[in-house]
């Protein structure tokens, strides 16, 4: 792998190439994340759709979200009718640049998710069913928030049938921040979504534990990091 080859394979934005029916070709390492969250038939149709007339590279700026990925812009190109490429622009993560490790405790996330669905469960006629990875050791989060993030994302959830609540851990990923990579442990909420569903004060409060927070497939997702030094 050469420099260049290097440097496409590192960069911070997704890039892709597919041939002409829609089999990719090569990807660098983002885009392999960002085919975690969305088909690659779909990202094969936007480029087709955004590609220029006749040959050549057209840059086109619009917003995209897939996932926890969001994107302020794409750039499609081809020089024959083998192949196409496409590179989408990563809008920068919206964390904040301290997380202030240093004064964080260790607490147990089954006893901070039970204090949650206990604080919920007053005002609702219907309850929680949990399906929790028991394997997670205690981590460094900040207890109040974490609490007040959960019960806003249960309040999105109509009472008509009891909210379903899971833990795990993803593999394969990890969240960076402060020059280290730490595991990603995602929680999952689901249920019958309520018209009003605040989810920019969900995304700011899931920031401010250096996480971040998606709508996916009837379910609110919670992907924060596993801090355990």
């Amino acid at each position: 792998m050469d420099f260049y080859e290097k440097w496409l394979e590192y960069d911070y934005n997704p890039w892709i190439l597919f041939d002409a029916g829609g089999k990719v070709v090569t990807l660098n390492q983002e885009a392999q994340f960002l085919l975690a969250e969305v088909p690659a038939h779909e990202i094969f149709e936007l480029a087709v759709s955004y590609a220029n007339q006749s040959y050549g590279f057209k840059t086109t700026m619009l917003d995209l979200e897939y996932g926890k990925f969001e994107f302020f812009g794409i750039m499609v190109g081809y020089e024959d009718n083998d192949a196409i490429a496409i590179r989408l622009y990563q809008k920068p993560p919206d964390r904040i640049t301290e997380p202030h490790l240093q004064s964080l405790d260790f607490h147990n996330i089954y006893t901070l998710i039970d204090l949650a669905v206990s604080t919920s469960s007053i005002n609702r006629q219907h309850g929680f069913t949990t399906l929790l990875d028991p394997a997670f050791p205690d981590i460094k989060i900040d207890p109040d928030l974490f609490i007040s993030l959960l019960t806003r994302m249960f309040d999105c959830f109509e009472d008509r049938e009891d909210v379903k609540i899971s833990l795990s851990l993803k593999t394969g990923e990890t969240l960076k921040f402060e020059g280290k990579r730490y595991p990603i442990f995602q929680l999952a909420v689901g249920g019958t979504f309520r018209d009003n569903c605040p989810f920019a004060t969900l995304k700011q409060l899931a920031n401010r534990l250096n996480g971040y927070i998606m709508q996916k497939n009837g379910q609110l997702l919670l992907e924060g990091p596993l801090i355990l030094d």
